[in-house]
């Protein structure tokens, strides 16, 4: 790993024009991450903007994003960013799950891939890729140590702490090694409110998201071994909520005792099915994942299933019950 951090940061020393993006449905890690690297690349006098797609944006507000820092529409990024840009694709397991058209990550110089998932496919010119990292936010944490000469201004420092916390689930994942609290604890001496961030992220969610959590749960089917939990999202209930925010619904499958995999199924058109799979403890739900054409880490995944709702529930909970 630390031979590929060497490389990134001659680049970033050498070059100059940079545009990092992150994965379609970006979560807080990729966001936090994105917003981080882009922040250090910045304040090191470089050409840096992210691109976000404003629709993930609205629960990461605290990090007081600027217009100055990300596009958020593709034909003001295609005229506005500069020749000769290099891409940097976070926390994207593969080049199709970086949310950028086909043209602009077809118009890079090359791609510097940073990622934690077990199955990412090395698609870039660089591959920082470790999958022993709880979140990409603990790899752009030792760029920026090296880059910034171990001082991390609050600006870089709360992006990087809300990357690693949501990525373990606010320390309660498995995935929350002693590196992980070392993490935490630099960033929270730095001056980082680790409260603030649980508080805003966990801790905080509006009226429509209440309603739509309510229909949602009325939907919730138990296997007859009790192993496998799933619970749906149609676009009606979206609809009579007014709200597709749906992050962290499918940990109130997981979360049922003796539950071993939790499954949320999201209709994001009438025939796309947005697939996410949580495990407590030995299920590989990656591999239930790839038999859809998805992926992720172990105890968490997805895939997109094109079929209609109840043909996508009926194949993807017979495949989770294999697992248990």
């Amino acid at each position: 790993m630390q031979k590929e951090i060497n490389k990134i940061i001659e680049i970033f020393n050498k070059e100059d024009n940079f545009l990092i993006a992150g994965h379609v449905g970006a979560d807080g890690d990729c966001i936090g991450s994105v917003t981080a690297l882009t922040r250090l690349l910045r304040k090191k006098n470089k050409s840096a903007r992210a691109y976000f797609n404003r629709d993930t944006l609205a629960p990461f507000s605290f990090l007081d994003l600027n217009k100055e820092e990300y596009y958020d529409d593709f034909e003001r990024l295609k005229k506005e960013i500069e020749s000769d840009y290099i891409l940097i694709a976070l926390d994207s397991g593969n080049l199709e799950r970086v949310d950028l058209e086909k043209e602009i990550i077809d118009s890079a110089k090359y791609i510097i891939n940073i990622d934690h998932h077990q199955d990412n496919s090395r698609f870039g010119k660089i591959n920082l890729v470790d999958s022993d990292k709880a979140a990409v936010g603990e790899m752009i944490y030792a760029v920026v140590k090296e880059l910034l000469n171990g001082d991390i201004p609050l600006e870089i420092g709360t992006p990087l702490a809300t990357a690693i916390i949501t990525d373990t689930g606010a320390l309660r994942y498995e995935n929350t090694s002693a590196d992980v609290l070392r993490v935490l604890a630099d960033l929270v001496e730095s001056g980082v409110n680790i409260y603030k961030i649980n508080k805003e992220i966990f801790g905080t969610v509006s009226y429509k998201a209440i309603v739509l959590r309510g229909l949602v749960l009325s939907t919730l089917k138990l296997s007859e071994d009790g192993k496998v939990a799933w619970l749906y999202v149609s676009r009606d209930m979206m609809h009579e909520a007014g709200t597709d925010y749906t992050e962290g619904l499918v940990n109130q499958a997981r979360d049922i005792e003796d539950v071993e995999i939790g499954i949320l199924f999201t209709e994001e058109e009438k025939e796309k099915i947005k697939v996410s799979l949580r495990s407590n403890f030995y299920a590989k739900v990656n591999k239930i994942a790839s038999q859809f054409d998805g992926g992720g880490h172990p105890r968490a995944a997805g895939a997109t299933v094109e079929k209609d709702l109840q043909t996508a529930i009926k194949e993807v909970v017979e495949v989770a019950k294999k697992h248990v």
